[in-house]
């Protein structure tokens, strides 16, 4: 009996929706961390904030061509999203696995990736209200967003993530293999916050360290969307960072996949997951 396509489409949509329900679900039941995940995000704001009110103390009011806090605020909130990204498949499993819910899952008829990399999802969708939320609260302590070109931001999101998940698909394979988290996904994301241009611009670094810049995804993610939400830039004029993207995703897509292939063989012949 051969399956529908539509109605084989249809069941995944079904349990990922069911993936979400329960990321919700388990997050709401932790009411004062699901609270202080969103007051953390908004109090980062007001940090970026006075941050801008030192910066304006000392004469320094205008960086690439807008105000240090819009700069900011870009930047700290969608690096913090780009880092939610790279990490949520490894935690998500992880916490699956340390509550004893991740081997009955694959016991069923959900295919396998779909049961490791779903329960993620929630996180995903977390992370973009978090980022929306900032936003909003910026534009009402004065950042000016009035020049962006949203469907160019958009845009950049979509590459950037797709590059991102790359990684975090690794990061999800090395914690199903080793059973520990990646810490190499922690140390990038630390760098990345020097390096990629969060607080100040790239420019400004030495040569030698801006070379460690361009080797990060994160920096020409963080580039593009300033120059789609800051000077309005189209599409035409972010080429460059679209293509330095989609280049680490054609490098990091087929290893992501290959790793991830890996872990699920190695699961499944030696039985490792049940010892967690």
């Amino acid at each position: 009996m051969t399956k529908n396509p539509r109605e084989s489409a249809s069941i995944r949509v079904q349990k990922l929706t069911a993936f979400i329900g329960h990321g919700f679900a388990l997050a709401w039941s932790y009411k004062l961390n699901f609270a202080s995940r969103y007051l953390a995000a908004l109090v980062s704001v007001l940090f970026f904030y006075l941050l801008d009110q030192l910066f304006r103390r000392a004469s320094v009011s205008v960086v690439e061509g807008s105000s240090y806090f819009t700069f900011v605020l870009v930047g700290g909130a969608f690096l913090k999203y780009l880092d939610v990204a790279t990490r949520s498949f490894a935690e998500s499993l992880r916490e699956e696995m340390l509550m004893g819910t991740l081997e009955p899952l694959l016991a069923t008829a959900t295919p396998t990736r779909l049961a490791l990399l779903g329960p993620s999802a929630f996180m995903l969708i977390e992370g973009t209200l978090l980022v929306i939320a900032q936003l909003a609260l910026g534009v009402l302590l004065g950042a000016d967003l009035s020049r962006a070109n949203w469907p160019s931001a958009i845009v950049v999101v979509v590459v950037s993530l797709a590059s991102l998940l790359c990684w975090g698909i690794l990061s999800a394979a090395f914690t199903l293999v080793f059973k520990r988290s990646d810490p190499i996904t922690f140390l990038v994301g630390a760098i990345a916050y020097v390096f990629s241009g969060v607080f100040f611009p790239v420019a400004i670094l030495p040569p030698f360290l801006q070379a460690v810049s361009y080797l990060l995804p994160f920096t020409y993610s963080l580039h593009a969307l300033r120059g789609a939400l800051l000077g309005g830039a189209a599409l035409a004029d972010l080429a460059t960072d679209l293509l330095a993207l989609l280049a680490f995703t054609a490098v990091l897509l087929p290893l992501a996949l290959w790793a991830m292939g890996y872990a699920i063989r190695r699961l499944k012949r030696t039985g490792e997951l049940a010892h967690y």
